[in-house]
């Protein structure tokens, strides 16, 4: 969404305090340039009084979607899904497109859950501006080099040497943002590689600390439990109606190839880093190959199956399959 950003350049400059406040779509030699997570965490730990101070009708304004709408989706999920329990309840048998839309329903479910709160389709990043972020900006700009001669100006300076007064427009401004970080200054994250693209929107580079480190984790758990919760879904219909015994078999092989994919996928992962970094040759590229190809590949081509089986299937439905549960019909909903 664009999230705290900068008014930067793209030529390795920092725009005047009076060029910042022009409209960014009428000074097309500066860009918006959206440091990475790490970064902003540094932002916010040694230079929180730049940050932009956004209020929460701020936030509220830009969503487009109300927390009312997102409540009537809810409920018509809810009962879809109470419906094809009730079925299961009574033993009426479920067709497999009702399985694989509550799979989605219930996947919608909690998607919703987390970001209830989450503002959607928000393209204009909140600037940082004025003087102290245009410092901020530039020491962010900094190579190591610089960042080394930025330090050495801010630390003349605070000794009374007026040498440190002169020098390039970026060094000084990377110097008065080092000065409030003094006497043990912490450097920012990663270092800054000159390659920023020619968008609109860019990212300051940040090399991977701690934070990163924990979002990994979170990553990897996603990439495990995600599909797993999609897949599980779809053994409801592990002993329905079908309208070939192979195609039984094939739902079966594709419901354990989703679900399973993402965990099998982590240990293969990891195999291939560790052989990486004592094997190579044939075995590394075996290994590569297995993980990042044919892992995703079969999960694809088994998605689809489901897909595919589920509508083929309404053409072979018993009669069982056309009878309404009872209490369901009783729940609020919209038809």
């Amino acid at each position: 969404m664009g999230g705290f950003a900068f008014y930067g350049s793209d030529m390795d400059e920092v725009p005047t305090v009076e060029e910042s406040l022009v409209d960014l779509s009428t000074n097309p030699r500066f860009i918006v340039d959206v440091p990475r997570f790490e970064t902003l965490t540094y932002i916010m730990k040694h230079f929180p009084h730049i940050i932009t101070d956004t209020h929460e009708e701020t936030i509220l304004d830009r969503a487009e979607s109300s927390s009312l709408s997102k409540a009537v989706l809810i409920v018509q999920v809810a009962w879809f899904c109470t419906n094809c329990a009730s079925r299961l309840i009574q033993r009426l048998p479920l067709s497999l497109l009702e399985v694989s839309t509550a799979a989605h329903g219930f996947c919608t479910l909690l998607t919703y859950f987390v970001w209830w709160s989450k503002p959607t389709n928000v393209a204009t990043p909140t600037i940082m501006r004025g003087k102290d972020a245009r410092e901020v900006y530039a020491l962010l700009k900094c190579s190591d080099v610089e960042y080394e001669e930025a330090l050495e100006v801010a630390r003349k300076r605070a000794a009374g040497d007026s040498s440190g007064l002169t020098g390039r427009e970026k060094i000084i401004l990377a110097a008065n943002a080092l000065q409030h970080l003094l006497p043990d200054p912490q450097g920012p994250p990663g270092h800054h590689s000159g390659r920023f693209h020619g968008h609109r929107r860019n990212v300051i580079p940040g090399a991977l600390g701690r934070e990163s480190a924990s979002n990994a984790v979170y990553e990897v758990i996603a990439i495990a439990v995600s599909p797993a919760l999609y897949g599980v879904i779809h053994f409801l219909a592990w002993n329905d109606h079908f309208p070939t015994p192979l195609e039984r078999v094939l739902w079966r092989v594709s419901s354990v190839v989703v679900t399973c994919s993402g965990i099998v996928g982590i240990p293969l992962s990891s195999a291939s880093n560790v052989i990486g970094n004592h094997f190579s040759g044939a075995i590394f590229v075996g290994t590569t190959v297995f993980t990042f190809l044919l892992t995703p590949t079969a999960h694809v081509v088994s998605s689809g199956f489901l897909i595919v089986e589920s509508f083929r299937q309404l053409f072979f439905l018993e009669p069982a399959a056309y009878q309404l549960p009872f209490w369901t019909n009783y729940w609020p909903h919209l038809s």
